[in-house]
């Protein structure tokens, strides 16, 4: 074979795979998916907003997909003042539907949650801990965390972000100590600021200190 043609064959092939691993689609309940269609099994950070699942999310944690490499899942029906059990419903509903796709690695699904969907995050999380491998949460409180199943939530990877004039910092300082107490493995992140979100930069660090939590 000419080298000039080894050289477009070659091309055309790098195009093809840069360009087929972005996967961006929505399902009948509005929920988002970014995936890897790369044929290979993924982390998926399960993003939970405050005001339900809109396509800035996906903006939001672009930078995880593609730095670390992550599925992105975007929750769209949880959200604040709604009733947390419906919420959980359609976390653990997504979840289901997650683990149907041959691009996630079951065995590593993270849930983030700001605030009030930090709550949720944990919630959920320390209700069901054998679906998840982690969860991410800034500025959340613990008023969602009920009958959490302690035993099987032993080894579960935990970041909880504050700030250092966050309301809810002395909340999360004592869930630290009780997820250390209970066998989890816990990350306490106090930051400069008051009760806010974080920026893309910020999920993007977390989330790559997740991954090193999760090994």
């Amino acid at each position: 074979m000419k080298p000039f043609l080894i050289t477009i064959l070659s091309f055309s092939l790098f195009v093809s795979v840069i360009f087929a691993q972005p996967k961006f689609f929505k399902d009948s309940e509005k929920n988002l998916f970014l995936f890897n269609d790369d044929g290979k099994k993924h982390t998926t950070l399960l993003y939970l907003s405050c005001t339900g699942g809109k396509e800035e999310d996906i903006d939001t944690s672009r930078m995880v997909f593609d730095s670390l490499g992550w599925n992105i899942a975007v929750c769209a029906k949880s959200k604040n003042h709604r009733d947390s059990s419906l919420n959980e419903q359609d976390i653990l509903n997504l979840m289901d539907e997650l683990l149907t796709f041959p691009s996630v690695d079951t065995y590593k699904i993270v849930v983030y949650g700001f605030s009030g969907q930090g709550a949720q995050a944990l919630g959920t999380v320390l209700k069901f801990p054998l679906k998840f491998a982690g969860v991410i949460t800034q500025c959340a409180h613990h008023g969602d965390i009920q009958n959490p199943d302690w035993n099987n939530a032993i080894g579960l990877s935990v970041i909880l972000v504050t700030r250092e004039n966050d309301w809810n910092r002395s909340s999360n300082e004592q869930m630290a100590q009780i997820f250390d107490k209970n066998g989890l493995n816990v990350k306490l992140m106090v930051t400069p600021g008051k009760h806010g979100i974080g920026n893309a930069r910020e999920l993007f660090e977390e989330c790559k200190i997740m991954d090193k939590m999760m090994e």
